[in-house]
């Protein structure tokens, strides 16, 4: 995903992540990125797949998901 020479940000991430319109394809992304990404970058990765997953849980976009929405993120 990263074919420039830093890293990307959690942000960066995100706005790549929100391409995906259903809990399946950001599910198949993550799945995909599992196995291509470094360990530091998968950190990073994993917090906006699950920062995407709570948007697309709620049907609303957030910069910063409320606590009270995690309890409904599977």
């Amino acid at each position: 995903m990263n074919t420039n020479t830093f890293p990307l940000t959690k942000n960066d991430y995100l706005m790549r992540l929100r391409r995906c319109r259903s809990i399946e394809t950001l599910e198949r992304v993550i799945e995909k990125n599992k196995y291509e990404l470094s360990d530091d970058e998968l950190v990073v990765f994993y917090s906006a797949a699950d920062h995407r997953l709570a948007e697309l849980t709620m049907n609303k976009l957030y910069d910063k998901v409320p606590a009270t929405v995690w309890k409904y993120v599977r």
